[in-house]
């Protein structure tokens, strides 16, 4: 059982640190140590910069964040139980020049392609790397990859938000919180009588729960696999506009309605009228929600039943429910409470996934900066729709195991779910079956 104690606030020790693993952490060790799910969990954004950019200070501002934060200078310990904070790691943030290039824009796009099947390995620091790439003498790429075992989306915020104030000169800096802050307060967390009565609540309701019947195209393998594929779309801003007009009016999020579409369009898909999604956490306490740089976030199952002779309304009012229910024990780590059931209902319990991202940015003084689309090899789970805001529109990217599924049943089932969001808008009885 996890437990940490006489954890050190801050980062002044000269010598290096070994804290034990998260459930969550161990989960992910596990993982890269097959081979077919090496990559599945390098976090990688790619931002395309246009202007003058000072190189070494761009380069001077990641290394400045590097050792700020522990989680970035840690690796895992030969036992594989373990995690070593290193004191110092400078890190090499290679420039690759493809200025003189024919077509500069391919030659980046294949070694995006490499570079996202460039495994770490998690016993060697650095578990972290980045690189600079000429495309012309006033635009570049700037590629960060990070594996997710010492980090997550909360934290790339934080990172590129850091990012942004060191290169730009602003003296406004967070101030740190470290990925130990939050492993002491974890400890506690796990010997509160809310957090044991959490565990008693997720444990009840997973022995019970049946797993989502994914009509496959093809055979199920016989062991885990993450071959990947990600369909993207955008949704046009007007209907995003109404769909957010439409929650209010129902006295919901958008999330909620996003969620409730996804998950009846599921059950279709399945033919069960009762599924479960994992929902990201970050996993934070409010006191480490801000600048907190570190792997602390997790699934959360959400159990929601859908009735196809129900009004949208209703649709929306049970997952909004759902959610609120969930959310009051979201302070269990799902990694945890799989670990406490039989090794036969460990299997297949999260199959889907849906999250609404926050906005990736990054600002830098006299540079105009937008995301790069990245190549996707892998899948973490055999569906997984992320939303991600986009000024006035929503941005799709809809990730599935190709060992699973043929690319066209993707195609079909988003293409069905953005016929039922326009649906929405009438508040009318939810869509006809597709897949009956």
């Amino acid at each position: 059982m996890f437990s940490i104690t006489n954890v050190a606030k801050t980062s002044c020790s000269k010598k290096k640190r070994t804290y034990p693993l998260t459930e969550e952490q161990q989960r992910l060790v596990e993982i890269a140590q097959d081979k077919r799910g090496s990559t599945a969990y390098n976090e990688s954004i790619t931002f395309e910069l246009r202007g003058r950019l000072a190189i070494d200070r761009l380069r001077n501002a990641l290394q400045t964040v590097i050792h700020r934060h522990d989680a970035l200078r840690t690796s895992i310990g030969s036992d594989g139980f373990h995690q070593i904070v290193t004191p110092v790691l400078d890190i090499e943030i290679p420039l690759l020049d493809y200025s003189s290039e024919d077509a500069p824009d391919e030659a980046l796009n294949k070694w995006l392609l490499a570079e996202s099947q460039q495994p770490f390995d998690l016993y060697q620091e650095p578990l972290v790397r980045a690189t600079i790439v000429k495309l012309s003498p006033e635009r570049y790429a700037f590629n960060i990859c990070i594996h997710h075992l010492v980090s997550d989306g909360w934290s790339l915020v934080a990172i590129l938000e850091e990012i942004s104030k060191i290169y730009s000169g602003c003296l406004d800096i967070p101030p740190i919180q470290q990925f130990t802050d939050y492993l002491q307060w974890y400890n506690q967390d796990t010997q509160s009588d809310t957090f044991k009565t959490s565990e008693l609540f997720w444990s009840e309701h997973l022995r019970t729960v049946s797993p989502l019947r994914l009509p496959l195209d093809y055979s199920e393998p016989k062991q885990r696999t993450y071959q990947g594929s990600r369909i993207s779309i955008q949704i046009p801003s007007d209907l995003t506009l109404a769909l957010k007009q439409r929650s209010m009016a129902w006295n919901a999020t958008l999330f909620h309605t996003l969620l409730g579409a996804y998950a009846h369009q599921m059950t279709q898909f399945c033919q069960q009228n009762t599924i479960m999604i994992g929902i990201s956490v970050s996993g934070r306490p409010t006191h480490l929600a801000e600048h907190l740089v570190g792997y602390c976030s997790h699934f959360i199952p959400i159990y929601l039943k859908t009735d196809e002779n129900s009004t949208w309304n209703q649709q929306v009012q049970r997952t909004k429910a759902a959610l609120s229910q969930a959310f009051k024990h979201q302070n269990v780590p799902f990694a945890r409470i799989l670990g406490q059931l039989p090794q036969e209902k460990q299997q297949n319990q999260i199959q889907v996934t849906f999250n609404l991202d926050m906005t990736m940015a990054i600002d830098l003084v006299d540079l105009q900066a937008q995301i790069i689309p990245q190549p996707v090899t892998s899948a973490r789970y055999a569906m997984g729709l992320n939303v991600i805001p986009e000024l006035d529109r929503l941005h799709f990217d809809f990730d599935y195991n190709t060992d699973y599924f043929k690319a066209e049943t993707m195609q079909e089932f988003l293409v069905n779910l953005i016929e039922l969001l326009q649906g929405a808008l009438t508040d009318s009885g939810l869509t006809d079956n597709h897949y009956i």
